[in-house]
Parts: C-alpha cells; structure tokens; sequence
C-alpha cells in the first residue's frame, strides 16, 4: 500500500523589501514536513528568492504583488514539492533574454538569476505575456 501525505499552501505577497524570505522559508517548511534534505530545502529556496527578486525588480506589475503557490506530496518518502511563482506585470520575451545573456555572458555581474533557478531545480517552466508571468519549478527528493 501508498502512503501519500500532501501540503497545500498559497500566499499573496506585497512586493516590498526581503518578501522574498517570506516565500522561502513558507516553502522551506513544506518541503521538510514532506522530507525533502537540507541540501535540497536550501536549493529550492535560492530558487524561489530568484524568482521573487525577479518579480519586484522587473515586472512593472499593477498591483505590486507575487502570487506563490505550492503542491507537495511525499509518496512512500519520495517528495516532490511544485511552486508556482507569479506576477500580474508586463511579461518578457524568454528568447530575447536569453540571447542578451549569451551575447554578454561574464561581461554582466547582474542578470543571472534564470540560471540560479534552472540549475537549482528539477524542472522550470516560465510562461510570459504581456499579462503576466508564471514561473513553474519543481523539486524532487531522493528515497534514502
């Protein structure tokens, strides 16, 4: 027999200074209630911090706010946590992004956090329009 635990959790954050250690440390707890390491905990969260800072620094959003969203579940201790981290702004061209990146590389001590997220996640998806952007991230843990 399964044993499946599942959290649930939503928050609407104001975008002002640090809330981004709001989200993380909400999302910190989750992840450690269904299992996830330490060392996994601590890559979701700089993760999440990204995408918040991301957030208030460039979405020009109406209502000043991050929508976050989080689904974990734990079946026969194998955790995966989903997040969800959104923003009602102005959207951006990914492809574009991508390419200044590629074009300035090391020459730009700014403008890395797309990576952090992506290289600290299991799995990104960044959907953008001029309505607003979601960035989707999923974290597994390992069965020990």
């Amino acid at each position: 027999m399964t044993a499946t635990a599942e959290r649930q959790m939503e928050l609407t954050l104001p975008m002002v200074p640090d809330i981004e250690i709001a989200a993380a440390r909400a999302a910190g707890n989750m992840a450690r209630e269904l299992g996830l390491s330490t060392e996994l905990v601590d890559e979701m969260t700089s993760a999440i911090i990204e995408a918040c800072i991301n957030a208030c620094e460039h979405s020009r959003s109406a209502d000043n706010r991050i929508y976050v969203r989080c689904v974990g579940v734990s079946s026969d201790g194998n955790p995966r946590i989903d997040i969800w981290i959104s923003d009602h702004g102005r959207g951006f061209d990914l492809t574009e992004v991508r390419a200044r990146r590629q074009q300035f590389g090391a020459l730009h001590k700014r403008g890395r956090g797309l990576q952090i997220i992506e290289a600290h996640m299991d799995e990104v998806e960044i959907n953008s329009t001029p309505d607003g952007t979601t960035i989707h991230m999923v974290k597994y843990g390992k069965k020990s």
